[in-house]
């Protein structure tokens, strides 16, 4: 992430009065950086994912998280509604797609199936964000610090042209349907 420090730097602000709106910035901008390209660049120690069930045999889950850096666990209702846990050791990750697979080192165990049975949490996001995500990001936090308002009378703008899409485009994933 970026710190408050850094994105003052990068605005030009050597006071403290608005520190609560420019981390606010940060955060935004960061929000709009994984919505727009569908990756987590924030890290994240215990994100969860709920399912309603476990698959059937050796099928796998579709994470909805890109990069996934190790999955911590599954807690799952089993048929009788009893708590049950599988560990990390339990589980194979793949890594290779888009987004990032999950399989039993086996099979599934028979599951509960109702509402939020099932419970993956992983260790996601960079460990380091890219300087491209990075410059991005204090493009972002510079432009909603300067223009304050949805819009802008008596001005002329450009857009820059190796602006916030350039440097995010190696990053987008192209969803279909």
């Amino acid at each position: 992430m970026i710190t408050l420090e850094e994105a003052k730097a990068h605005c030009r602000i050597e006071h403290d009065a608005e520190d609560s709106l420019v981390q606010s910035l940060i955060s935004a901008a960061f929000r709009q950086i994984e919505n727009r390209t569908g990756q987590a660049f924030d890290h994240v120690a215990d994100a969860e994912m709920v399912l309603d069930s476990l698959p059937s045999g050796d099928s796998g889950i579709e994470l909805k998280w890109t990069p996934v850096r190790a999955v911590k666990g599954v807690v799952y209702l089993d048929p009788l509604g009893v708590e049950q846990t599988l560990s990390g050791a339990d589980l194979l990750l793949d890594v290779r797609g888009v987004y990032p697979m999950l399989y039993p080192a086996q099979e599934w165990p028979e599951s509960k199936r109702d509402r939020a049975s099932v419970k993956v949490t992983a260790d996601i996001g960079y460990e380091t964000v890219p300087a491209d995500v990075r410059a991005a990001a204090l493009l972002i936090i510079g432009h909603l610090y300067e223009n304050r308002e949805a819009v802008v009378i008596g001005t002329i703008a450009t857009e820059l042209p190796l602006g916030v899409d350039l440097l995010l485009a190696p990053y987008v994933i192209h969803r279909m349907g």
